[in-house]
């Protein structure tokens, strides 16, 4: 089953698809979970994810669970080299979805193989994890409100740990994260008469230094608190050209989702304040929000003692990564657990151009959801 599982995860390197785009992908994953003889599969949640129903023996569930996976690829380059490298220019699984998309059929084969006796299982393939829009769009379906899951489990893999060590916690796991994108409007002209424009730059230098000094605060009040200014456009390459508008982006992050509200409420002041002295027009839009991924803490109890059970060596954090992942919105409507899965201390980080999944974590990873299932059935 392992060579099966590795070429499949091959397959879907070499042919990625990015948020809101992965119509192949899903499609592929349906023909597998043909294969292995889900009960029912419902196509188009949130996008193009895809949900399979494994269910128990007995047909008189006492729980139900639900494992997740993503869909989608990120928008860069690759640069492995490899035989499967990605074929199509400018995407590539460089996060590692086609390892955990890979190792939810696995768990599929096992589950065809021996079907619990009183769990019913889901498995769901997310569509754009990366834009932190799929989890929300699929809990907005009313065909996935019908299941009433009792718990939601998920991983992810870990550049910098070693490989196959469990890595988890109760409580925040991963930071919320909200990108803010400032829009700043004057009008155009010569630059040989810039007082027949209006040049946004003098206010895009404000606004600039006023949330840097405003959030300071923030940023100060918990370590997982933070903001960056992500870019800025305005103007061209050119010296005749007084520019008209602008373009400003910020993301702030936090542990707390609350924490981080009261952060953008703050850039809200800012902006309020700033703009009384620009005659032209400032404007704010949210985008790519990410909701703090909080672990229950049977579920974080859960993965460590399957862990201890699979003789996988486990590690409890300190303190919640700073990075966001979209499975924290699932935890609005029941409780879920997520657990990082060590791939390697050496090898690239995510989302980098030269990045690879470790298919040496497959085994594990499957014996953790299946162990997962097999600990509720023992309950």
């Amino acid at each position: 089953m392992l060579s099966d599982l590795i070429q499949l995860r091959k397959d879907l390197h070499k042919h990625p698809e990015t948020s809101g785009e992965e119509k192949e992908t899903a499609k592929r994953i349906k023909g597998e979970l043909e294969k292995c003889g889900a009960d029912e599969i419902l196509t188009g949640l949130g996008g193009h994810g895809v949900l399979a129903t494994f269910r128990c023996s007995s047909k008189n569930p006492e729980k139900r669970l639900l494992f997740r996976a993503e869909l989608d690829a990120i928008s860069v380059e690759e640069e492995t080299n490899l035989p499967y490298q990605s074929s199509l220019k400018g995407a590539m699984h460089g996060c590692g979805h086609d390892g955990h998309m890979t190792i939810l059929i696995g768990l599929a084969k096992e589950l065809h193989k021996n079907r619990p006796k009183e769990i019913d299982v889901y498995l769901l393939f997310q569509p754009s994890e990366e834009t932190g829009e799929g989890a929300a769009r699929v809990l907005e379906d009313d065909r996935f409100k019908e299941l009433n899951i009792d718990h939601g489990f998920a991983l992810h893999n870990l550049s910098g740990f070693a490989e196959n060590r469990i890595i988890c916690k109760s409580g925040p796991f991963a930071a919320g994260s909200v990108g803010l994108e400032i829009s700043v409007k004057g009008a155009f002209s010569h630059a040989a008469y810039p007082e027949r424009g209006l040049n946004p730059s003098v206010t895009v230098a404000q606004l600039i230094t006023e949330i840097d000094a405003r959030m300071k605060a923030f940023r100060d009040e918990n370590e997982s608190n933070k903001i960056v200014c992500t870019y800025i456009k305005m103007g061209e390459r050119a010296f005749g050209i007084s520019p008209g508008k602008a373009r400003i982006g910020f993301t702030i992050r936090s542990a707390s989702d609350e924490k981080l509200d009261t952060g953008v409420k703050l850039v809200y002041e800012i902006i309020d304040k700033v703009k009384q002295d620009f005659t032209g027009q400032v404007s704010l839009k949210k985008v790519e929000p990410f909701r703090a991924t909080i672990n229950s803490e049977e579920g974080a109890e859960v993965i460590m003692n399957v862990s201890e059970k699979q003789g996988l060596d486990y590690k409890e954090l300190n303190a919640p990564f700073p990075w966001s992942e979209d499975f924290g919105e699932f935890g609005q409507q029941f409780p879920i657990a997520i657990f990082g899965l060590g791939a390697g201390q050496d090898k690239p980080p995510l989302h980098s151009e030269k990045f690879d999944f470790n298919d040496n974590l497959i085994p594990a990873g499957i014996a953790m959801f299946r162990g997962i299932v097999d600990y509720y059935q023992s309950m």
